[in-house]
């Protein structure tokens, strides 16, 4: 091909037809710089393809990542609801001599730690090769960047605060020479049930422990949790990866929680539906003609579920196994709404 070229130019030359030479150079010399563009062009295209294959790689690590620490988020959260039953009876005095001496569950459920133990090892690999980012990618980074350096960053702070408390507690039971026979013999003393019913300082303890970890440590955690389900749902999509629906609840599966509900003292109405694909519970006084509030739920199970601002929820159902109303509660607290339509 360059002979052919050659070839054409020193005919032109020889035949002293300068202009048409130089015209004809200067259109080798166009098509020269237009081949080098589509090759640069095409390489361009290649490095991107090569970057945006790097880049899904990345995010699909993520994506699993991001599926773990969700597992683990709620193992908190479930380990919690079923404490938050437990403080209820210890702080309303409901629990008497043969409850402790018969169920060690009431005696033991503030001595083991509950750690989230997230980690973020796909994620720091994701930030080290940011710049291999396309536009388009850079709104779920960002999502990330909050999550793990927000987020995570405050569950992490409440591991660590939340075990040394449970091992300060030990430490404090020490004193006490009922512990051996409780944590060895697995016996529960009168010497210790005593101390339950009647030493204030106890009901001191379970409410430190309520505000601590059922308020801060559940609290943060959930609001990981919420955050990383919608990152991982985007994910989900962006990637074209099927979502497990054990995070990604399929609210048909949940239309049994809708519906109509008043609060027993009949003061609150209150109202469960789904909006922008979520369920929501809305609710206001029942002498008034506007809502007052909204709060997202998120349905656990078939009758667990927890609010978003750290409280937990239980259907209740009658003996048609038909939602008859729903009990709301965190430590002391608990108010029961029955359904109404």
């Amino acid at each position: 091909m360059i002979k052919f070229f050659r070839k054409i130019r020193q005919r032109l030359l020889t035949e002293n037809k300068f202009s048409k030479y130089l015209i004809y150079a200067i259109g080798e010399i166009v098509l020269v710089v237009i081949g080098i563009l589509i090759a640069l062009s095409i390489n361009n295209w290649n490095q991107e393809i090569k970057s945006l294959e790097k880049t899904n790689l990345l995010l699909t690590q993520v994506h699993k990542e991001l599926a773990f620490n969700l597992k683990k988020a709620n193992g908190v959260i479930e380990r919690y609801r079923r404490n938050d039953s437990l403080i209820y009876y210890v702080l309303n005095r409901k629990l008497t001599y043969n409850d402790y001496k018969s169920n060690r569950i009431y005696t033991n459920f503030m001595r083991g730690t509950t750690e989230a133990n997230l980690v973020d090892d796909a994620f720091k690999t994701l930030i080290d090769n940011q710049n291999m980012f396309i536009q388009e990618q850079d709104s779920i980074v960002e999502k990330l960047r909050n999550l793990y350096g927000t987020n995570k960053r405050e569950v992490d702070l409440l591991d660590e605060y939340t075990v040394n408390n449970v091992m300060n507690k030990i430490k404090k039971l020490e004193t006490n020479g009922w512990l051996y026979d409780n944590h060895v013999n697995q016996t529960t003393s009168d010497e210790q049930i005593t101390y339950y019913l009647t030493n204030p300082s106890y009901l001191g303890e379970v409410t430190g422990y309520k505000i601590r970890h059922l308020g801060n440590h559940n609290g943060y955690t959930l609001v990981f949790r919420n955050n990383a389900i919608k990152i991982y749902n985007e994910l989900s999509d962006y990637l074209n990866i099927k979502k497990d629906t054990s995070i990604v609840k399929d609210l048909k599966e949940y239309q049994h929680y809708l519906g109509t509900y008043v609060s027993e003292d009949e003061v609150i109405y209150s109202e469960i539906i789904i909006k922008n694909e979520n369920l929501v519970w809305s609710w206001k006084n029942i002498n008034d003609t506007t809502k007052f509030g909204e709060i997202k739920i998120y349905p656990d199970n078939k009758t667990h579920f927890t609010f978003s601002n750290s409280r937990f929820g239980k259907l209740i159902y009658n003996e048609n196994n038909e939602v008859n109303g729903f009990i709301r509660s965190l430590g002391h607290v608990r108010n029961e709404y029955k359904r109404i339509n």
